[in-house]
């Protein structure tokens, strides 16, 4: 069930008001309009993500960024433009499900935006599939096991497995990416119908005004080992939808495993990320595992993750659409703002 926004006397809220002034103006906005669209649930939820987009950011960087979204608001709706967009291009992409390709879409609030997404769009290269070859690496690196729950894949070599570990119950692991492979996959670069390539770009420009580095994970670099985890097939499909992250603590790579809903089976609370060979096979990026926790935290509690699934089950219930109006909701969402094409690359 979506949250609401916290209050300002809640510490999480003091603790942004500390670094900045402007962030708890930013966030005020935010609580204005979730009371004054307490009754419209597609706006209340674009105005939630601000809101836990702002609490939640996993760096000082994209706070900014977010505050100067909302500060730049002419209108009420020009701020929900805002927080849709967020959920387009920031949200979905993270979260699994398999869609068609959303159709461009303008960014609400700074049109200089565009020129940065154009010249990605130039940018990007088909990246090609060494899915396989990244697995691999992974598995050597994550010492054949699945990082969560410490079980070992079936195919690791008889003398990485310890004697007492010789009953435990074997599985098949998986390549998770953080960011996602679909992002690159079936582009054809200076296309002049492309939607996956406009999408793929606005979702890369994103992340650039955010202050990533996103040479680094560009094309055939999406398979980098800083973007992937060896995880058991339920565990990877979890951490698709955002059911699952890392949180960091204060120990280098050392993460508290959290997650909704059910406990996973063999589940490890604490898990350390370690490698033998630091420059080839690198452990998974701090900074993209705290993004991905962002996004997980924010689709909960804004109410989007559950929204998203709602609308794909309601589309793929229906055989038509409802003669009296009622499907108009799943049609405008879907046609303006569908999740992250899915490529079948898995194992």
């Amino acid at each position: 069930m979506p949250t609401a926004l916290p209050n300002i006397d809640s510490p999480l809220v003091k603790y942004i008001a500390n670094e900045d002034p402007n962030y708890l103006s930013a966030y005020n906005v935010c609580l204005d309009h979730e009371e004054k669209l307490a009754a419209y649930e597609n706006k209340l939820r674009y105005v939630r993500i601000l809101g836990f987009l702002l609490l939640y950011a996993p760096n000082r960087a994209v706070r900014h960024e977010v505050v100067k979204c909302i500060h730049s608001r002419r209108n009420e709706s020009d701020l929900t433009d805002v927080g849709q967009f967020f959920e387009c291009y920031l949200i979905m992409p993270f979260k699994k499900y398999k869609g068609r390709t959303p159709k461009p879409s303008e960014h609400p609030s700074r049109p200089s935006f565009e020129g940065v997404k154009n010249q990605i769009k130039v940018d990007i290269s088909v990246a090609p599939k060494n899915h396989h070859d990244a697995k691999r690496k992974a598995l050597i690196r994550d010492n054949w096991r699945c990082i969560v729950t410490g079980l070992i894949d079936l195919d690791a070599p008889e003398d990485n497995i310890a004697p007492f570990e010789q009953s435990s119950p074997g599985i098949y692991t998986e390549c998770a990416h953080i960011i996602p492979e679909a992002t690159f996959f079936g582009l054809v670069p200076k296309s002049g119908e492309n939607s996956k390539l406009d999408f793929s770009a606005t979702i890369l420009a994103v992340l650039q005004r955010f202050h990533y580095d996103i040479t680094k994970f560009n094309g055939e670099k999406v398979h980098s080992l800083t973007n992937v985890i060896t995880l058991e097939q339920n565990i990877h499909d979890r951490f698709d939808r955002l059911e699952l992250y890392f949180e960091a603590t204060s120990q280098k790579d050392h993460y508290e495993v959290k997650f909704y809903g059910r406990v996973p089976p063999n589940f490890q609370q604490f898990v350390t990320f370690s490698t033998r060979d630091p420059e080839h096979l690198p452990v998974p990026s701090p900074e993209l595992l705290s993004l991905h926790a962002t996004c997980c935290k924010v689709a909960k509690l804004s109410g989007s993750a559950e929204y998203i699934d709602r609308v794909y089950r309601d589309a793929d219930e229906m055989d038509v659409l409802a003669p009296d109006g009622a499907s108009g909701d799943v049609l405008s969402y879907l046609l303006s703002s569908l999740s992250n094409y899915s490529v079948g690359v898995r194992g």
